[in-house]
């Protein structure tokens, strides 16, 4: 929030949420430097400015930084950015509420703590170029279930083990492709 050259309010809209930043560098075979940084921000009311006509929420942001150098299919875990929220409500019967001594009979109090911690898990892997051929797709060992499943139980693939089904055509060998339960 501030003002241009003719003082008008400008506001400056801003993203918040969680946001992470992963900047990854080879730095010899099978090693890697990792640069991670995370952002927790969330609109907070007590950091609100209250102008001539205008209400602008304030954000408040909480990040964590770190470089860490790991192999190729190690995994780096971040936690913190922890978050504790206390909140205290009083409600009740209006006007008999605030009678002394016999209002508390006509009141309620909530108490609320919550807790909140972010964790980041980071696996970085090394890939090297491989021809198409060499690749798994999605359905590879797919089996179609037979018309009389499809219709009347309204199967969509065949139930692996049951004896029914087909030997796999892939790579792979044994329960392995689309499993419905």
């Amino acid at each position: 929030t501030g003002r241009d050259l003719s003082g008008n309010v400008t506001i400056e809209f801003k993203p918040f949420g969680i946001g992470l930043a992963f900047t990854p560098v080879v730095l010899s075979e099978g090693r890697i430097s990792l640069r991670v940084g995370v952002e927790v921000s969330e609109i907070d009311n007590q950091l609100t400015v209250q102008l001539t006509n205008i209400t602008v929420r304030g954000l408040r942001t909480r990040r964590a930084d770190t470089t860490v150098e790991l192999p190729s299919g190690g995994t780096m875990v971040m936690a913190g950015l922890l978050q504790e929220q206390t909140r205290q409500n009083i409600s009740g019967t209006p006007g008999l509420l605030n009678v002394p001594v016999l209002g508390a009979l006509f009141r309620s109090r909530d108490y609320q703590r919550g807790q909140t911690e972010l964790v980041v898990m980071v696996t970085p892997y090394i890939v090297r170029p491989t021809t198409a051929n060499q690749l798994a797709r999605p359905d590879d060992n797919f089996q179609d279930a037979s018309d009389p499943a499809g219709i009347l139980i309204g199967r969509l693939n065949r139930i692996y083990g049951s004896g029914q089904a087909a030997p796999a055509r892939g790579r792979f060998n044994g329960p392995v492709g689309f499993i419905r339960d």
